[in-house]
């Protein structure tokens, strides 16, 4: 098992998938058997008036999963900015060789998300 969190309050407005910083990691190779990945998100919130939202990801050796998490709130412009916890579960092959595994993320439609609260990214292996 491995694991990292964030420090600190970290904010994106980018509409493409850009690092999370601190939360990246090295699985070892191991050809023939799955790593588990969980990028657990607890608190985040995103600011904005065109529904705002944030999706969350994993990035393989730099390349983004299809398998993606993330949320939007279900008003245009929101009164409050409440919380939603976040959790991505994915499995991994392991590879010929050690791979890089980088938690991303994106905003929604030109929002802010702020995560201010420790994220983790945490891999599982047998």
């Amino acid at each position: 098992m491995a694991y990292v969190q964030t420090n600190g309050t970290l904010t994106t407005t980018s509409g493409s998938f850009t690092p999370i910083p601190g939360l990246t990691l090295t699985i070892p190779e191991g050809v023939g058997t799955n790593a588990i990945v969980i990028l657990n998100v607890p608190f985040p919130y995103a600011t904005g008036n065109d529904t705002p939202g944030g999706t969350f990801g994993i990035a393989l050796n730099g390349a983004v999963s299809t398998v993606i998490a993330g949320f939007t709130y279900n008003e245009a412009a929101p009164s409050a900015f409440g919380r939603v916890p976040t959790t991505l579960v994915l499995a991994i092959p392991l590879g010929n060789a050690p791979q890089t595994i980088q938690a991303v993320w994106s905003a929604v439609r030109g929002s802010t998300v702020i995560i201010d609260s420790p994220a983790s990214l945490t891999t599982i292996m047998n």
